[in-house]
């Protein structure tokens, strides 16, 4: 998708891609065809043939989690965690009943 919305960009054909590419049309069709699995290489080959370049960095990911409620969680004993759950349980269905009791009034 990269490769061709590069291309596209500069109002090139498969047909001309290739010719800069020193390959056929139908080679560049596959390529952008092949989405994720064109090597790096590749890509960054078909890229300067657009005038574009391929800049690669590794970034820290973030956890999809709040790190300290789980070491907070953590802390407690077995007892207390299922006693946070079953709190946690009844509030939500206190919640649902009342989303219930909205929408039939609705």
């Amino acid at each position: 998708m990269l490769i061709r919305r590069a291309r596209e960009a500069d109002g090139l054909t498969q047909a001309q891609l290739a010719r800069r590419l020193g390959i056929t049309q139908p080679s560049v069709a596959r390529i952008e065809a092949a989405g994720d699995e064109v090597s790096i290489a590749t890509l960054k080959r078909a890229l300067n043939a657009t005038g574009r370049g391929l800049e690669l960095r590794a970034v820290k990911q973030t956890p999809g989690y709040d790190e300290s409620l789980l070491r907070a969680n953590l802390e407690l004993t077995p007892a207390q965690r299922v006693r946070v759950f079953e709190n946690f349980y009844a509030d939500a269905r206190v919640l649902a009943a009342a989303g219930a009791r909205a929408r039939a009034a609705a």
